[in-house]
């Protein structure tokens, strides 16, 4: 046994010294001091190791830094550098979509504009929230980038470069940092050989010698792929990142293996304890707790729940949304028997494929609730189709039908009549079926015909208290209307802006540049 926050019992050191200063403490003065012990035993989280696990990762991080100096303004590459860089940064974004990506913006100075994230439209905001005439630094600096991105905690930091290289010379420094620091660059030069003057308020900038400044492609920029093992790339348009994209999808072929250890904690025992001893401490029971407990032997006892109750539920209900339904029920049937224990693992044995265990747990639930009545013969003639006892599951249906309007066992019934499942490919139709409009609407129309005389309370009452079907365990049968990736992607627009104090960080030190032309 191991203790995940064995720092907290460090805790205990003061209680117990304060303890000792007591000269004769009482029985309740001692129990509540006891109950804090067992508080900090639980807050210490105790738990068994479990054996390793080995985990698949087919994700893959990824570190985007785009150069926002205003040499980046040039218009060699329509409508300027800066904006073909940003359209290609969002078509690779759009193209990994299950990667994780990790987005800077840099000058003379690094800001990271999103944090690493798989969600493609917080990275799209992010980029979009970047205005570059708010930037006032003016020079490039890689290796302010570099430190920055060799203290991220990725174990290989693939780092996509958008630059047009600006005033940066020091190459072996940068492939100490690239090699210390696990950095793979991918350099994407963003300008061409020829080159295009700067412009200022629609006029040219001059040097010292009066001379227009042209800005063209730093020739380092391959120099420093080729010294750091990277990539090196020419952007003139969108079509040229279909290369980037084929060499990172072609590295997501090697998937990453993981050990994980997992643990089984043992927290609520102690804290269980500590909660008993509080109540005894605060009130007088512990001094007639001795008198009365030969008494708590006689009494009867109906409940027998179990104190690991939440936890077999919990790993029950995980090992259901994964698809482990073997895993499922063996975790339900450890559960204090009950008619939703008895339901759910039914439904995973159903899932399982163990069509006779399915029957024997939805016949041992015994129930007065209608709705719930319905179901479970809905659930056994299933699984009669299963097993090829078609005229069983005839019966299961009807019973099922005798307690009120279900569209699906209507639907499977008169299947079940109509196909006289002569083969195994009938089968397969039935179950589970996707009704059309025009059928669902029929079954609907001839069930309220012969439910009309029904009371409105009745009807209210079954619809309230109608539980799930086999399709899933422990969740309601309708779903929730989800938002389309439109209706998403505008809620979230006009939200994500940068503060004066975001832009105030990557134009830090821009006071000291010098000619940065």
């Amino acid at each position: 046994m191991t203790f995940l926050n064995a720092w907290v019992l460090f805790g205990l050191i003061p209680i117990y010294f304060i303890y000792k200063k007591h000269a004769h403490p009482n029985r309740q003065t001692k129990l509540l001091y006891l109950s804090l012990f067992f508080m900090f035993l639980a807050m210490a989280r105790p738990a068994y190791e479990n054996a390793y696990v080995e985990e698949n990762f087919n994700s893959h991080d990824y570190i985007i830094a785009l150069d926002a100096s205003y040499s980046m303004q040039a218009n060699d590459l329509k409508p300027s550098r800066y904006e073909l860089a940003k359209a290609a940064i969002k078509k690779l974004i759009k193209e990994h979509p299950k990667d994780r990506f990790t987005l800077f913006a840099f000058t003379s100075s690094t800001l990271l504009i999103s944090p690493p994230t798989t969600d493609t439209e917080i990275s799209m905001m992010a980029l979009d929230a970047l205005n570059p005439k708010y930037i006032l630094t003016k020079s490039t600096n890689l290796k302010n980038l570099f430190k920055t991105v060799a203290k991220l905690p990725m174990k290989q930091k693939n780092l996509i470069i958008f630059s047009d290289g600006g005033d940066e010379h020091d190459i072996t420094s940068l492939a100490k940092i690239a090699k210390r620091s696990s950095i793979i660059p991918y350099i994407v030069a963003t300008a061409t050989q020829k080159g295009a003057a700067l412009k200022k308020d629609g006029k040219y900038i001059k040097d010292f010698r009066k001379s227009i400044v042209i800005s063209k492609i730093n020739p380092m920029l391959v120099d420093l792929a080729n010294a750091t093992n990277g990539r090196y790339y020419q952007l003139t348009s969108l079509s040229d990142i279909d290369q980037l994209s084929h060499d990172l999808q072609s590295q997501q072929s090697k998937k990453e293996h993981i050990k994980v250890k997992t643990y089984k904690e043992l927290f609520a025992l102690p804290l269980i304890i500590a909660f008993i001893l509080y109540f005894l401490g605060i009130t007088k029971l512990s001094q007639h707790i001795f008198v009365f407990l030969p008494l708590v032997l006689f009494l009867p006892n109906k409940s027998h729940a179990n104190m690991l109750d939440f936890y077999y539920a919990h790993s029950a209900k995980t090992a259901y949304k994964e698809q482990k339904f073997h895993d499922a029920a063996r975790n339900y049937a450890k559960l204090t028997p009950s008619q939703q224990s008895y339901y759910n693992l039914a439904s995973a044995y159903y899932k399982a494929g163990n069509y006779k265990k399915a029957v024997e747990f939805f016949t041992q639930i015994k129930t007065q609730h209608r709705a719930l009545k319905q179901k479970i013969f809905y659930n056994l003639g299933n699984c009669a189709v299963k097993i090829k006892k078609y005229d069983r599951a005839k019966n299961y249906y009807i019973d099922a039908l005798l307690l009120g309007d279900d569209a699906d066992a209507l639907y499977n019934l008169n299947l079940l009549r109509k196909l006289k499942l002569k083969t195994a490919k009938d089968v397969s139709k039935m179950m589970p079926h996707n009704q059309s409009t025009q059928k669902k609407k029929k079954s609907q129309k001839q069930s309220k015909k012969k439910n009309s005389k029904k009371s409105s309370a009745a009807k209210k009452s079954s619809n309230q208290s109608a539980n799930e079907k086999t399709n899933g365990a422990g969740s309601s049968k309708r779903s929730k209307q989800k938002l389309s990736r439109k209706q998403v992607s505008k809620k979230r627009r006009g939200i994500y802006k940068f503060t004066y104090k975001a832009y105030e960080k990557i134009n830090k030190g821009y006071t000291n540049e010098k000619e940065p032309w």
